[in-house]
């Protein structure tokens, strides 16, 4: 397994980035990443939604779209993951909910092990609100009953694509001002791991690292070479939302 840390890239270049891994990744990949600046990020099919664009202009927030699927998430204090699973593994010839488990099993376990006592949602729930925060949907991750891991997944013919937001620290307020929700919506269903314990994000990187291995084989650490950099820089306006800000 390669494992790639990225630290810095704007919210086009990250998900861009993402897909050249899916496109052109013959073994499994963990990539490691946080944003430039807060950022809502929608997904793929979501479109008919109320978003106060005078507040993300005026508080010089991102707004992209995903490669995934999914409710709307604003990334702002997180660590966020991406798995790339090519199809010459096992794991891609799974179901969707299945593969999703496995890899829900692992931050779990990752998570349990440096002190959050996180468990994993089996029920389905389902919700009409556009965050994607508001409840824990089946095998996503919760502490106390509130959400604190949301994750997306994409599928083609070579490789899966699983990506997700771990909360370090959840801003209601704002997330709720710019979907056009109440703070109290969501004041009950999502947290971040800053509420029970602080971590290093190093440190979670490596728990998280560990699990995976388990999964995917030893691991190797994977710099981003210049070619893949250019590919996804040249590739990162097709996540430009298209609506004008």
């Amino acid at each position: 397994m390669k494992v790639l840390r990225t630290w810095g890239f704007d919210g086009k270049l990250n998900m861009a980035l993402d897909v050249i891994l899916l496109e052109n990744s013959k073994e499994p990949v963990l990539r490691f990443y946080d944003w430039a600046r807060p950022t809502l990020s929608l997904g793929r099919h979501q479109r008919k939604i109320q978003i106060d664009y005078e507040y993300l202009k005026r508080k010089k927030f991102d707004v992209i779209v995903r490669p995934t699927g999914g409710r709307a998430v604003l990334h702002w204090d997180e660590l966020t993951y991406s798995v790339v699973i090519p199809s010459n593994h096992e794991l891609f010839k799974v179901s969707v909910l299945e593969s999703y488990l496995v890899i829900s099993e692992c931050i779990s376990k990752a998570l349990k092990s440096v002190g959050y006592n996180v468990e994993i949602e089996k029920a389905k729930n389902l919700s009409n609100t556009p965050a994607c925060f508001d409840s824990p949907s089946v095998y996503e991750i919760k502490i106390d009953g509130k959400k604190v891991v949301g994750s997306a997944q994409a599928r083609t013919d070579k490789a899966i694509l699983q990506h997700g937001s771990i909360v370090l620290k959840a801003h209601l307020k704002e997330y709720a001002k710019i979907l056009s929700m109440k703070t109290e919506d969501l004041k009950d269903k999502m947290a971040g791991l800053y509420e029970y314990k602080y971590i290093e994000v190093e440190k979670l990187c490596e728990a998280l690292e560990k699990e995976f291995e388990k999964l995917f084989g030893k691991t190797e650490n994977f710099e981003l070479s210049s070619k893949l950099f250019l590919e996804a820089w040249q590739r990162k306006d097709e996540f430009t939302w298209q609506v004008s800000l």
